[in-house]
């Protein structure tokens, strides 16, 4: 152990509690950091809405 030196047991801890908070999140279910999985899917909603009043219109422009 005094092998390695105190700033690569800093790294390897912070590491460990990174993996630990990792697992503890998808565990009980909540996003990660990296994830914008809300926000993305109501952006989707919103795009697919606004297309599909964008087809109405052309559909009601062409009769």
């Amino acid at each position: 152990m005094e092998s390695i030196p105190w700033f690569a047991w800093i790294a390897i801890v912070a590491i460990i509690m990174w993996g630990l908070v990792m697992v503890v999140g998808s565990i009980t279910g909540r996003s990660m950091p990296s994830s914008r999985g809300s926000a993305d899917r109501t952006e989707i909603d919103e795009l697919k809405q606004r297309v599909n009043e964008l087809e109405m219109q052309i559909d009601r422009m062409n009769r």
